[in-house]
C-alpha cells in the first residue's frame, strides 16, 4: 500500500512539473491565437495644392512638369467590434490612381494592376498592397507612446482618426487629382490588451473627388452644417455643428 501511494504521489509531482515546464509554450501558443477584429472605413479625404509666392525662396513650384506641394487630411473611422479591450496604434493611408490589395483570400482594387501582377493569395496570412504613381502615403506608428493620445479602444468603440501633412507630388501622380478619380487606402493594426497576435483592418475605395479649384474632396462623413474639430493631440477628431 505504501508503495502504491508513493507511485501515485510521484506521478502527480511529475505531472505538475511537466505542466509547469510546458506552460510558457502553452501561453505563447495561446497568445498567437488570441486576436481581435479591427474595422476601418475611410470617411473623409482632402487634398489642396499649395500656391506659393515666387518671391519666397525655396517654395515656388512650376506645375508644368515640376513637382507640386499638396496638403492632405485623411479621416479613418476605426472600430473595435469585439468584447475585448484593444490596443490599436498603427495607421497607414494612401492615395493613388491605381491601388491593389491582396489579403490572403482575394485580390481587390485596380484591375489594371491585377492584369500585370503575378501576386496571388496563398494562405490567410499573406497580405500585400501594390500602388502606382502614389500621390500620398502616410504611415504612423503610435503604438509605443504619443503625448496625450490613447491607443486603447474599449469594446465596441469607434473613433475618428486623422492623418494630415504636406508632401511633394510628382508630375506623374498629380494628374490623378485633376482627373478626380483615385483610389483611397486606409489601414489600422491592433491587438488585445491582454496580449496576442496583431490584427489588420483595411479599407480600399475608388472614389470620385469633388473638385473645387485646386482643392479636392471626398466626404462620406459630414453634412453641410458640420465641421471637423481636432483634439489637442492632433490625432483624434470630432464632429461639431457649425455655429
Amino acid at each position: 500500500m505504501r508503495l502504491t501511494i508513493k507511485l501515485i504521489l510521484g506521478s502527480a509531482i511529475a505531472l505538475s512539473l511537466g505542466l509547469a515546464a510546458a506552460s510558457p509554450i502553452l501561453i505563447s501558443n495561446l497568445a498567437l491565437t488570441n486576436k481581435i477584429l479591427v474595422k476601418v472605413d475611410i470617411v473623409y479625404a482632402y487634398f489642396g495644392v499649395q500656391n506659393f509666392n515666387p518671391n519666397v525662396t525655396g517654395l515656388s513650384r512650376n506645375l508644368n512638369g515640376a513637382p507640386c506641394i499638396v496638403s492632405y487630411l485623411f479621416v479613418l473611422n476605426v472600430t473595435n467590434p469585439s468584447n475585448k479591450l484593444a490596443m490599436i496604434g498603427e495607421f497607414e493611408v494612401s492615395a493613388a490612381p491605381e491601388i491593389l490589395v491582396y489579403n490572403g483570400t482575394e485580390i481587390v482594387g485596380s484591375t489594371k494592376l491585377a492584369e500585370h501582377t503575378t501576386a496571388s493569395p496563398i494562405t490567410n496570412e499573406s497580405f500585400g498592397v501594390l500602388k502606382e504613381n502614389t500621390i500620398i502615403t502616410d504611415l504612423r506608428d503610435l503604438s509605443e507612446f504619443y503625448p496625450s493620445w490613447s491607443q486603447y479602444w474599449s469594446p465596441y468603440k469607434s473613433r475618428l482618426i486623422a492623418l494630415t501633412g504636406m508632401v511633394e507630388v510628382s508630375s506623374l501622380a498629380y494628374p490623378a487629382l485633376t482627373n478626380g478619380t483615385i483610389y483611397l487606402y486606409g489601414e489600422a493594426n491592433g491587438k488585445p490588451y491582454e496580449g496576442g497576435a496583431l490584427s489588420r483592418g483595411f479599407s480600399l475605395k475608388q472614389v470620385e473627388l469633388q473638385i473645387i479649384g485646386k482643392e479636392f474632396l471626398y466626404n462620406a462623413l459630414l453634412s453641410e452644417n458640420q465641421i471637423l474639430r481636432f483634439d489637442g493631440n492632433n490625432i483624434d477628431v470630432y464632429i461639431e455643428t457649425r455655429n
